[in-house]
């Protein structure tokens, strides 16, 4: 089963690979202080909105309402996105708190360091708990979730699944709410919980998990 997702996934897997190591190797030649300020150099007002909007598609609890109406469509997929949302955020949650506790966010750190940090429009700063980033965990868990069971082997759809998860990511720098190997980290640990999880959703027969709720409430009283 899980080969079969990775020949089935190609252009997620492939899209999300070249992300791992282009990260790698940036992170290599800069540390994460570096790139904090290269990304705090280049605001303008137009990307302050995108992203503060955009980092939205990360938030638990945004998805979880998504994920619960999305019965409505297909029960299974409901559950399924349900589930790896919370087991993914569990895991962040652990790491952050138990594990990475001492790992703090940019705003403290730049603060420890008297360096200049742009507060993007209301959104504000955050000093504790960065590593790693649960909005990007979420986000990754989340559309690589709606890829593998939407979009088969559509690469385009693939593709713009990635692209939204990575977004996501990107915007949790953007406004220096996180580093970006906590980005990094993040969107692992999503990928990796959807894709250990999908083998137990996918291959659990039974016809109903596949009908939406309406469909199967409707039958019922017939």
């Amino acid at each position: 089963m899980l080969t079969k997702i990775l020949e089935k996934q190609k252009t997620f897997i492939t899209a999300f690979g070249l992300w791992i190591a282009i990260s790698a190797i940036l992170l290599m030649l800069g540390d994460k202080i570096y790139w904090q300020q290269l990304f705090d150099a280049h605001h303008t007002l137009a990307a302050d909105y995108f992203f503060k909007y955009i980092t939205l598609f990360g938030d638990g609890l945004l998805l979880a309402i998504v994920s619960i109406l999305l019965v409505f469509y297909r029960v299974r997929l409901s559950i399924f996105l349900l589930a790896t949302y919370l087991v993914s955020g569990l895991f962040a949650q652990l790491l952050k708190r138990f594990i990475f506790d001492d790992v703090n966010r940019p705003g403290y750190v730049f603060d420890q360091l008297n360096l200049d940090l742009t507060q993007v429009l209301d959104v504000g700063l955050k000093s504790y708990h960065s590593f790693p980033s649960g909005h990007t965990t979420s986000a990754f868990a989340f559309f690589f979730a709606l890829s593998l069971m939407l979009s088969g082997k559509n690469h385009w759809w693939q593709f713009i699944f990635f692209a939204a998860a990575l977004l996501v990511g990107i915007s949790r720098v953007y406004l220096n709410l996180h580093f970006v190997n906590d980005v990094v980290m993040g969107s692992i640990l999503g990928v990796l919980t959807t894709f250990f999880m999908y083998p137990l959703f996918a291959g659990f027969k039974a016809p109903w998990l596949d009908k939406p709720l309406s469909e199967i409430i409707f039958t019922n009283k017939k």
